[in-house]
């Protein structure tokens, strides 16, 4: 009975140790498994295909600059990453740091509109019907909608949303994941639909609303988020015009009017809201911060450009007597082109410096460097 006993024992220790080591297996398979299915939804959500596309296409070598452009009539200058997007009439031509043409994104649009984030172009053709999305190698989407195009957005994940005319209603606003795949929709029974902005991770999106109360004109702030039904908030704004709207890294919204600016929350509540002092001539909405200018350089006081923080704190202020062509920022420096001159500046403009560049009309910022547009084609330099 002794042996027997021992033996059984014995049994019932190797019982247990089956037992654990199948147990630790089923525990680290099903952990590998859910760390597969993150992976793969991560890759879903973000498309790092895409990034990894990017990466590989910034290493091309070319041939330096200057680029020329002379058979190209240059409309604007948008960063992707450290490399910059050529936006011309015809359609976009993706340079990187050593010269190097990384794709043309061509298109047929009468009217086009183009916006990056995320190393992604999106372009669209305003009051037609086309819309694309293509990244530094190749076109990721195209197609054609039923409506006229009203207005569209990219977010930094790769979302989109576009806002296109549709019969018996003011608008359809819809929605669109990394993939393309319709996420949601929205038709806009009451008001116009004059633009849209997507939150940083493409989950909420605000609409630039426009109606008449009375003998009123008045905008509308229309905030919606994509895990609920029902519109998250509708901001009156009498008298005035949204002309920029920006999501910031807190999901708030930082609105610029012709008249005000002002920081909303996700539901709509008002934060903060500050006067513009004069006109304004043009301004530059970036995350984290909004630059405004106005005045006129003919005149004594010259034109004031004011920055102010994401709260709306007013920072710094530089005054110029020379006629100012644009404002640009990535939120770490700030690009003010005055004709005749380029001045670099902190994010607050408490600093501003002169660089030597006098012949630019045309300029944005882009990772460490600054692209510009010359008589004698695209430049690249330092920051």
């Amino acid at each position: 009975m002794g042996k027997a006993s021992q033996f059984d024992k014995l049994r019932r220790s190797r019982k247990r140790k089956r037992f654990f080591r199948r147990t630790v297996a089923a525990i680290a398979g099903t952990a590998l498994t859910l760390a597969c299915l993150a992976a793969f939804a991560v890759v879903y959500q973000l498309d790092l295909r895409s990034a990894l596309e990017n990466s590989v296409a910034s290493l091309k070598g070319g041939g330096g600059f200057p680029v020329p452009l002379t058979e190209v009539n240059v409309q604007q200058l948008l960063p992707m990453g450290g490399d910059v997007a050529v936006v011309t009439g015809a359609g976009t031509y993706i340079y990187n740091g050593n010269g190097a043409l990384l794709n043309s994104c061509l298109s047929s649009y009468r009217t086009p509109q183009t916006k990056t984030a995320g190393g992604k172009l999106l372009t669209y053709d305003l009051g037609g019907s086309g819309l694309r999305v293509d990244n530094k190698a190749k076109n990721l989407y195209t197609t054609t909608v039923s409506g006229t195009l009203l207005a569209a957005d990219i977010a930094p994940t790769g979302a989109i949303a576009a806002v296109q005319s549709v019969p018996g209603a003011y608008a359809q606003v819809s929605a669109y994941n990394p993939r393309f795949e319709l996420m949601y929709a929205w038709t806009v029974q009451d008001s116009y639909i004059t633009g849209v902005s997507l939150s940083p991770r493409g989950e909420r999106m605000s609409c630039a609303g426009l109606t008449m109360e009375g003998q009123h004109l008045v905008s509308l702030l229309r905030i919606h988020h994509f895990d609920r039904d029902q519109e998250a908030a509708r901001v009156s704004l009498p008298d005035q015009l949204i002309v920029s709207m920006v999501w910031n890294d807190e999901d708030e919204i930082q609105v610029v009017t012709n008249r005000n600016l002002y920081l909303f929350s996700s539901e709509g509540e008002q934060l903060a809201m500050t006067a513009l002092p004069g006109e304004l001539i043009t301004y530059e909405n970036v995350p984290g911060a909004i630059y405004i200018a106005y005045g006129d350089y003919r005149d004594p006081a010259g034109v004031t450009v004011l920055s102010y923080s994401g709260d709306l704190e007013r920072e710094g202020s530089v005054s110029l007597d020379r006629r100012l062509i644009s404002i640009t920022s990535d939120g770490n420096h700030v690009l003010v082109l005055a004709e005749g001159q380029l001045y670099l500046g902190d994010p607050s403009l408490r600093e501003l410096k002169q660089r030597g560049h006098s012949d630019l009309y045309m300029v944005c910022p882009a990772g460490s460097y600054i692209y510009g547009v010359s008589p004698d084609g695209l430049i690249h330099a330092p920051l």
